[in-house]
Parts: C-alpha cells; sequence; structure tokens
C-alpha cells in the first residue's frame, strides 16, 4: 500500500487523586507561568465543577477533571510542541497534588485518497483481519475495530484501529485508517516527591513514544519506513 501515516494530535494525561476543576482559568495558567502569555484563548473557557476546559489558537487545549488533567495539541509542521513543557510546568506548580499515572497519547490515521469508499475497510478486513465467513453475516456489512496490547520496556502501549472518513477544507471526504496509541506509565513512587520526579521523566521522553508509535504503525502495519518528520497536513477524523 502506497500511503503512509499522518500523525494528528498529542496528548499527556495525568491521573491524579483529586483535584478542583475550577482552578483551571486562563488567567491561573497564564500568571503561573503554565503557559506563555501571548497565547490567546480561542474560545470562552469552560469551567465548573465536573470539567473545565482552556483552549488556544495555537491548538493546544487543556482540560482538568476531578481526577484528571489532559493537555492534547494538534500537531503540524508550523507550530512547536509545546504541550509536554505545558504539562510539566502544571505539575511544578501544583507539586503538592498527588499523582498517579501519565499517559501518553497518540492519534494519527493512515488516508486512502483517491481509493473506493471502502478502502480503508477492505485493507482493515483482508489486511489485518483473517478472511473468513464470519464476514458474512446479517444484513449488512459487519463493522470491526482492532484494540491491540503491547507490553513494552517502560510501559503498556494499548492501540485501537478504526475505519473512519476524513474530511479535509475544500476536499471531498476519503477514507483513513484511524490509529490512537496510548503508552501507560503508572508512577510507582513511594513518596509523592518520587512520583512527582518519575512524572518529569515521562514526559521529558516523549518523543520516544511519537517514535515508538510510528515505527509501530509504519513497519509493522504498513510496511514501509517510519517517516522522519511530523506531517504538514492535520485535520480531524469522524
Amino acid at each position: 500500500m502506497n500511503t503512509a501515516l499522518t500523525v494528528q494530535d498529542l496528548a499527556l494525561v495525568f491521573a491524579v487523586q483529586r483535584q478542583d476543576p475550577t482552578l483551571l482559568s486562563p488567567e491561573f495558567l497564564s500568571y503561573s507561568g503554565i503557559v506563555r502569555a501571548e497565547w490567546e484563548v480561542a474560545q470562552q473557557p469552560i469551567r465548573t465543577q465536573q470539567a473545565s476546559q482552556v483552549r488556544y489558537q495555537n491548538g493546544a487545549t487543556i482540560v482538568a477533571y476531578p481526577n484528571q488533567v489532559v493537555f492534547a495539541q494538534s500537531l503540524n509542521e508550523e507550530s512547536a510542541v509545546e504541550i509536554p513543557g505545558v504539562a510539566q510546568r502544571y505539575a511544578e506548580v501544583l507539586r503538592n497534588m498527588v499523582f498517579q499515572s501519565v499517559g501518553i497519547n497518540v492519534r494519527g490515521y493512515v488516508p486512502f485518497a483517491g481509493g473506493e469508499t471502502d478502502a480503508a475497510r477492505e485493507y482493515l478486513f483482508n489486511q489485518l483481519l483473517a478472511k473468513g465467513s464470519w464476514q458474512e453475516f446479517g444484513t449488512e456489512p459487519v463493522q470491526a475495530a482492532l484494540n491491540l496490547s503491547y507490553k513494552l520496556e517502560r510501559a503498556q502501549l494499548n492501540l485501537s484501529i478504526n475505519e473512519a472518513t476524513l474530511q479535509l477544507p475544500e476536499e471531498q471526504p476519503f477514507p483513513v485508517l484511524l490509529f490512537v496509541g496510548n503508552f501507560n506509565y503508572p508512577l510507582k513512587g513511594e513518596s509523592d516527591a518520587e512520583k512527582l520526579h518519575e512524572l518529569a521523566e515521562v514526559v521529558s521522553q516523549w518523543q520516544g513514544d511519537l517514535q515508538t508509535f510510528k515505527s509501530l504503525i509504519s513497519e509493522k502495519f504498513l510496511g514501509t519506513a517510519a517517516p522522519e518528520a511530523l506531517p504538514s497536513v492535520f485535520a480531524t477524523a469522524e
């Protein structure tokens, strides 16, 4: 298959013992130095007891829940990847919080532009799944998704694969395979200080996880060399 992986976005997820989501606000993030002062908010922030969200024009989003905080950023060549630094500064500012685990999440897609509308489905069912009569049941084509789990040296990698449709601006929608990877790192330190140190180490090595994700998809699922640079095209698969 002559196609390549496009990485869409990166997210770092901190599981915490408890926190007040309403503390998250553009003012707090700016005054504390967690985000740069010049970052501009893209839309009206959400602030409730259940969840708070701040989204910036550079594609970065921060969401706080009672037991979790998510730092996400769209990836493209025009913007620097800054969300890992934001996550690290958040942990440093709120160092008295009890951190329990870190998740490094990567999402990307493999396009089948110019092919048949069911091209992604055909690849999923005929290349990644074994053919069989199980595919021929019911009144409509069966739907499928793959959920895989890999034990790595440093973390557990959970990978999901789904067929989807991509809509780029001013272009016709086309089929894609959507790949979502989660690198899960439980923090095993005995003290809060040790866990904070572990968290910093995990965050500092996010690029290694991104490369592992790219290599796994490109080499093991597509049979091609992993791309060396982030793609220039970003869009959201539906």
